[in-house]
C-alpha cells in the first residue's frame, strides 16, 4: 500500500531510495582514476550549472542577474565553510559535497521544469538555513514549514549524508501527502506510525470531513482509534457528529460547532429552506475567515460545502433551464442577496455556461446601481477577489464591472489584481494570463490603460529591485503585451511568431491534404448545426459529399484536398452522438489521418467531452461554443503553438458558418490565412446586421489571444520588442 500511495503523489520508493544513493552518484574522478578535491568538483557543478541556464532562456534582462546571483551565493557558502573554525576537515568537507548535490539537484529540476529556474534565491535561501542548522547541530523543522513539497523534495537529496536525513525525508513525505490530501486516510492505514501521522490526520480531516466519518462508520480499526484519538479540537467535533443521519448537512460548519458558536440543531432548521441554509454558509465564511490560525486549515471544508450548494440549489438548475425564460430560469436566486449571488459566480464559475454567467452576473449588479461596483468587494471582504477579476475578464463584463467604479476604485482593484504574482512559482504564470486577459476587455483609449501600465513598471521596478526574478521576468512580458494592444501595429504583433498568418504548409499531410475534424451533438442545437453544416457544401462543383451510418465526409475537388470529417447528431439520450463520434476516430486513426483543424459544434456544456478527442496534431481549434475562449489554455497545455477562435461570450452557428467557410474558402485556393484579411472581410459581412456584429465582436482571432502570449513568451522565452 505505501508504494502504491506514493505512486499517486510521483514518489515512489524508487526515488526515495535514489535520493538516499545520490552522493554515490555524484562522485567523479579524473581520467587518471584519481579524485578531484571536493573544491574543484564544487566549482565544475557550479559552471556547468550556468551554462545550462543560460542555455534555457535568450533573455539576458533575467538569465545575467540571476546567474550573477546564484554564482555569488554558492561562493559565499563555500567562503563561509572555509573560514568556519568549528568546522574539523571532514565536516566541512562533508557540507560542501552537499552543496555540490545541491546544485546537481537544481540542474535536474530545471533542466525538467525550466519555471523552476525562477525559484533559485528562493532554493538557495532554503539550502543555507538548513546547512546552518544542521552544522550547529541546531533545530531545522521550523525552516522547512514554508517550503513547498517539490523544493523540500530536492533539498532533502542534498542532505542524505547527515543523520538528519530521514526526518528531512519524512518531512517530504508529509508536504507531498498534505499537497494531496485525498490519498491520506490510505497512507496512515499502512504508516499509522508515522513520524508525522497526527499533522496528516487533521489534514485529512480539514480536506473532506465526510470521508473521516466514512472510516469512522467502516470496519477501520487501526484507522478508527488513530482518529478518535486525536486531541485536535475539530477532529473531536468530527467524531461527535459522525453517527448523525445529517452529518453532511452539518460538518460544513466544522468551525463553528467546534467553537459552540452554533448548534447541529439549528444549522438542520435553516436547512428546510435551501436559502436560509445557503445564506447561514455564505454567513459562516465570513466569520471563519476571523477565526484562530489553528482553525483555518478547516476552511475548505465551509468552502466546499458552499460550492456543493451553489451547484445543487441553482447552477444546475439554472445551466438545465438554458431554453426557459429567464423569469423562470433564474427564479431560484431571485432572493439571495449580493453576497450571496457573488459566491454562486466565484464558486461555480467554472460549471456555469456562458449565458448561466452572464444572467447571474447582471442580477449581482443590479444590487449597485447607486453605488460604486466596487462595494462587491468590501462587502464580501475581497474573498474570491481574483475568481471574480477572472471569470469577468473572461466573459468580458470586466470593463463594465470597472466603468461602474469612480476613479480611485478603479486603481486600488487594479493595484490588488496586478501585484504579486511573483510569490508562487506555481501559480505565477496563471495569474499573469489572468492580467493579460483583462487587457483585452478593455477599451485601449480609456484612462485604465494607463493605471494598468502604470501599476506594471512599479511591480517590475519592485521585483528588480528584490531580485524577484519572476516577477521581472512576467511584468516585462505583460508590459510588451500591453503595448501591442494599445498600439494596434500588426507588424508589431507579427513579431510576437506571426501568428496572424496560418500557413497552409503547416496544416497539409504527406498527401497535401487537410484534414478537419468537426464534433457535432444529438441536441436539438446541434441537429440544425449540422443542418446548417452540410447546406454550406452542397455545390458538387467544389465538395464531393459521402455518408454512412455514423459520420460524413466533405472533400474539396482540388489538387491538395480539404476534407472534413463530421459525425452525424444522432440520439444525445442514448449516447449515439458518442459512440458515432468514437467510430469516426476509430476510422481516422486506422487510416492513419491525424486532423489538423478541429472544430467544435455544440452547446459550452459538451465542450469538455470534446476537448477529450483534441490531439496534439490539431494547428487550429476552433469553438463554437459559448465562452470557447475560456477553453483555450486547455487546448494551449496540449499542443503550445496551437491558434484558437472562440466567443468570450455567446457562440452561434451564424458566426461560426461564416469564419469556418472563410478559412476553407482560403484553403482550398491554396492560400495562406491572414487573420486580419478574414476577420476583416467577416467585419465587413456582418455589418450589415448589427446583431450578427455583436455576435462577432465577442469572438477572438488566434492573433489577439492575449493570455495564450504570455504563456507562450514564458515557456519559449521569446523576446520581441
Amino acid at each position: 500500500m505505501w508504494k502504491l500511495i506514493l505512486c499517486f503523489l510521483g514518489l515512489t520508493l524508487l526515488q526515495l531510495n535514489g535520493i538516499a544513493q545520490t552522493p554515490v552518484s555524484y562522485v567523479t574522478t579524473t581520467a587518471s582514476n584519481t579524485p578531484p578535491t571536493v573544491a574543484v568538483m564544487l566549482q565544475e557543478e557550479r559552471d556547468r550549472f550556468v551554462r545550462e541556464l543560460k542555455d534555457l532562456s535568450n533573455d539576458p534582462t533575467v538569465i545575467d542577474p540571476l546567474t550573477n546571483h546564484f554564482s555569488l551565493e554558492v561562493n559565499k557558502i563555500q567562503a563561509s565553510l572555509m573560514s568556519n573554525t568549528s568546522l574539523n576537515e571532514i565536516e566541512r568537507e562533508k557540507a560542501t559535497r552537499s552543496l555540490i548535490y545541491f546544485i546537481k539537484e537544481l540542474t535536474a529540476n530545471i533542466r525538467e521544469r525550466s519555471t523552476d529556474m525562477y525559484d533559485l534565491p528562493g532554493a538557495i535561501q532554503s539550502f543555507k538555513s538548513i546547512l546552518a542548522s544542521l552544522i550547529a547541530h541546531k533545530p531545522f523543522t521550523h525552516a522547512l514549514v514554508p517550503i513547498e513539497p517539490r523544493r523540500l523534495e530536492m533539498l532533502a537529496g542534498a542532505f542524505s549524508q547527515y543523520k538528519e536525513f530521514p526526518l528531512l525525508e519524512d518531512m517530504t513525505v508529509y508536504k507531498r501527502m498534505s499537497a494531496s490530501p485525498a490519498y491520506i486516510l490510505q497512507f496512515l492505514e499502512s504508516r499509522p506510525g508515522f513520524r508525522y501521522a497526527d499533522s496528516l490526520l487533521v489534514a485529512a480531516a480539514a480536506n473532506d470531513p465526510i470521508k473521516v466519518v466514512y472510516y469512522l462508520n467502516r470496519e477501520k480499526p487501526g484507522i478508527q482509534e488513530k482518529i478518535r484519538s486525536s486531541d485536535n479540537l475539530y477532529v473531536q467535533q468530527i467524531v461527535s457528529l459522525s453517527k448523525g443521519k445529517n452529518a453532511a448537512e452539518v460538518l460544513p460548519f466544522i468551525i463553528q460547532l467546534a467553537e459552540n458558536k452554533i448548534t447541529p440543531q439549528e444549522i438542520l432548521e435553516k436547512r428546510l429552506d435551501v436559502n436560509e441554509y445557503f445564506r447561514l454558509l455564505v454567513n459562516s465564511l465570513k466569520v471563519a475567515r476571523e477565526s484562530k490560525d489553528s482553525a483555518s486549515i478547516f476552511l475548505g471544508a465551509l468552502r466546499n460545502g458552499i460550492k456543493d450548494k451553489a451547484l445543487a440549489f441553482y447552477a444546475n438548475q439554472i445551466n438545465d433551464l438554458h431554453n426557459a425564460t429567464d423569469a423562470v430560469r433564474f427564479a431560484s436566486v431571485k432572493n439571495l442577496r449580493p453576497e450571496d449571488l457573488y459566491y454562486v459566480i466565484t464558486s461555480c464559475g467554472e460549471e456555469l455556461f456562458t449565458s448561466s454567467y452572464l444572467g447571474l452576473y447582471k442580477r449581482l449588479m443590479e444590487n449597485f446601481k447607486d453605488q460604486p461596483a466596487d462595494a462587491l468587494f468590501e462587502l464580501v471582504r475581497y474573498d474570491n477577489f481574483r475568481t471574480f477579476m477572472r471569470l469577468a475578464a473572461n466573459y468580458n463584463v470586466l470593463g463594465d464591472f470597472l466603468r461602474n467604479t469612480d476613479k480611485d476604485g478603479k486603481m486600488a482593484i487594479l493595484k490588488r489584481f496586478i501585484a504579486g504574482i511573483e510569490n508562487d512559482i506555481n501559480s505565477g504564470v496563471d495569474r499573469a494570463m489572468d492580467i493579460a486577459d483583462v487587457f483585452a476587455s478593455l477599451d485601449s483609449t480609456s484612462d485604465v490603460n494607463g493605471l494598468i501600465s502604470a501599476e506594471l513598471r512599479s511591480n517590475l521596478i519592485r521585483c528588480t529591485s528584490n531580485k524577484q526574478f519572476l516577477g521581472m521576468r512576467l511584468y516585462t512580458i505583460l508590459l510588451q503585451v500591453l503595448d501591442l494592444v494599445n498600439r494596434e501595429d500588426s507588424k508589431v504583433w507579427a513579431k510576437l511568431g506571426n501568428y496572424d498568418v496560418l500557413e497552409r504548409k503547416s496544416l497539409e499531410n504527406e498527401k497535401g491534404e487537410i484534414v478537419q475534424l468537426m464534433l457535432f451533438y444529438g441536441d436539438e442545437d446541434g441537429v440544425a448545426s449540422f443542418n446548417n453544416f452540410l447546406k454550406s457544401y452542397s455545390n458538387d462543383k467544389k465538395w464531393e459529399v459521402t455518408k454512412n451510418e455514423s459520420w460524413v465526409s466533405v472533400r474539396s475537388v482540388s489538387e491538395k484536398p480539404v476534407i472534413i470529417f463530421a459525425n452525424l447528431p444522432l440520439d444525445i439520450k442514448e449516447e449515439l452522438d458518442i459512440k458515432a463520434q468514437d467510430k469516426l476516430i476509430a476510422y481516422l486513426s486506422q487510416q492513419s489521418l491525424e486532423p489538423t483543424v478541429f472544430i467544435h459544434r455544440g452547446h459550452s456544456y459538451h465542450l469538455e467531452k470534446t476537448l477529450k478527442r483534441l490531439k496534439p496534431s490539431v494547428k487550429l481549434a476552433i469553438l463554437g461554443s459559448c465562452g470557447g475562449y475560456n477553453k483555450a489554455i486547455s487546448i494551449a497545455s496540449i499542443n503550445p503553438d496551437v491558434q484558437v477562435i472562440g466567443s468570450k461570450k455567446t457562440g452561434a452557428k451564424s458566426i461560426n458558418d461564416p469564419i469556418i467557410e472563410a478559412i476553407n474558402e482560403t484553403l482550398i485556393n491554396n492560400n495562406n490565412i491572414s487573420w486580419t484579411e478574414i476577420w476583416n472581410k467577416l467585419g465587413t459581412r456582418f455589418s450589415k446586421d448589427e446583431a450578427a456584429l455583436n455576435l462577432f465582436g465577442e469572438y477572438f482571432s488566434p492573433s489577439k489571444n492575449l493570455s495564450l502570449f504570455v504563456l507562450k513568451l514564458f515557456m519559449f522565452n521569446n523576446r520581441f520588442v
